[in-house]
């Protein structure tokens, strides 16, 4: 969850061709950072990709020990860009084994089994390797950070504001999973404040949910943290904070980048992505009873690609999308977590996840056909796109009357409700695999 302020503070700018790295008041930082080129003439501008794990380490833990978050991010120097990848933690992927070949493992398992099994290139290396041979996806940097670093971070900058769309509880929520260590969470919908602790619990609750949601709301987090460093100006301050916080991170970025990484923040701030291999993937049983992710590479290879061509997946639907609105799916059938499900497609399709929320139908109605609603002028193009993805024929996009406008929740820019007619299940499941790649 460190990723919003690598983004932020620490991202890749020095590798801008012709962008020198500059404090408040104009000076070059050239002598701050000797044998590093900033102004472009040796730099490259090749996508570089973070990967970013958080551990599931409880206090009490000072091992390596299951992955809770995985995330990689592309940044692409040359379109000034960035795209975010969520991996679930239960993708069920090929594991390298030190003695050579390969066994079958949830993701969240290699930092783990590295340790066990002395890895060569160690806990991270093992992960590269996994997500190289199974995605194809080169990692260049990494940053790692655990339950207390995350929340050294959040209460750093003076906690966090996240838009909730839907309500979560968990009765049952513990840091440290001892016997009776319950602290119960409950969130109710709308703009929330959290600091460091709570917000680690928003993105770590499995009650009622599942692995698909929670990549949902750790990226919900990220453009929180993103959206309050700005605020507080980050950028002018990026080297004294380096200094004072990376003891809460494990990261091969070294201190001499950290100025040049610095620039990339407003840059990348309004083209910046965040999608989740979620929606191409589907649940499975193991032997020995193991709930996993499955996937194929036709359902999965489409997603990586727009990624990390830094080519948003939303452009395959249109050439020119257009910029993002809210967009409120409301579930108007007796499909249970439909508008959940449809969230995350289009959230596939590189549509930015904190620009989605779902509810039921605002008429707490049954609906035969599906319609798209537009809260506003300026909408039509975003509304269309929808329309496409979705399979809704064109002439169901209207503009909401009054009295609907009076009953719709929440500051929504389009309303898509969700109805009978609707061949969702086609969108949102894929054909499932019990050997990946296969």
């Amino acid at each position: 969850m460190y990723l919003a302020l690598v983004i932020i503070t620490h991202a890749i700018p020095i590798f801008f061709p012709g962008n020198p790295v500059r404090i408040p008041g104009g000076s070059v930082l050239q002598p701050l950072v000797p044998g590093i080129d900033l102004t472009g003439s040796s730099a490259s501008d090749a996508p570089i990709n973070i990967l970013v794990v958080g551990i599931d380490r409880r206090p009490y833990e000072t091992a390596w020990t299951r992955t809770d978050t995985i995330e990689v991010v592309s940044v692409n120097p040359k379109t000034k860009s960035a795209n975010i990848l969520g991996i679930p933690r239960d993708l069920w992927v090929a594991i390298p084994l030190k003695s050579g070949g390969y066994y079958h493992d949830r993701v969240n398992t290699a930092l783990v089994q590295a340790e066990s099994q002395h890895y060569p290139e160690g806990p991270i290396g093992l992960m590269k390797e996994v997500l190289q041979h199974n995605l194809g996806i080169k990692i260049d940097k990494y940053v790692l950070i655990d339950f207390n670093g995350f929340k050294k971070i959040i209460d750093a900058l003076g906690g966090i504001d996240v838009n909730v769309p839907t309500e979560v509880y968990d009765p049952y929520y513990s840091e440290s999973e001892l016997p009776g260590a319950y602290n119960p969470q409950h969130f109710y919908p709308g703009i929330q404040h959290m600091d460091g602790e709570t917000a680690l619990a928003y993105a770590r609750i499995r009650y009622s949910s599942d692995d698909l949601d929670r990549i949902q709301r750790q990226q919900r987090v990220i453009f929180a943290v993103i959206a309050k460093a700005n605020s507080l100006g980050v950028l002018s301050k990026a080297l004294p904070l380096w200094n004072e916080y990376k003891s809460a991170i494990r990261t091969d970025i070294p201190d001499s980048l950290i100025p040049g990484y610095a620039v990339l923040a407003k840059q990348v701030e309004g083209n910046l992505h965040a999608v989740s291999l979620g929606p191409a993937t589907v649940p499975c049983t193991k032997a020995g009873g193991a709930e996993v992710l499955c996937w194929s590479k036709a359902s999965v290879d489409p997603i990586v690609q727009a990624v990390f061509a830094n080519e948003t997946p939303a452009a395959a639907a249109s050439a020119t999308p257009p910029a993002p609105v809210r967009v409120q799916v409301e579930n108007g059938t007796t499909t249970t977590n439909l508008a959940r499900d449809i969230v995350q497609y289009i959230a596939s399709k590189g549509y930015p996840v904190n620009q989605l929320e779902t509810t039921n139908a605002f008429d707490g109605t049954t609906h035969s056909q599906s319609i798209i609603l537009t809260m506003k002028s300026g909408t039509d193009a975003n509304a269309q796109l929808l329309a496409t993805w979705l399979n809704i024929p064109a002439d169901r996009i209207r503009s909401a009357t009054a009295a609907e406008k009076a009953q719709i929740t929440g500051t929504p820019d389009i309303v898509v409700v969700l109805g009978a007619d609707g061949n969702f299940a086609s969108l949102i499941q894929s054909a499932a695999t019990s050997t990946p790649g296969g």
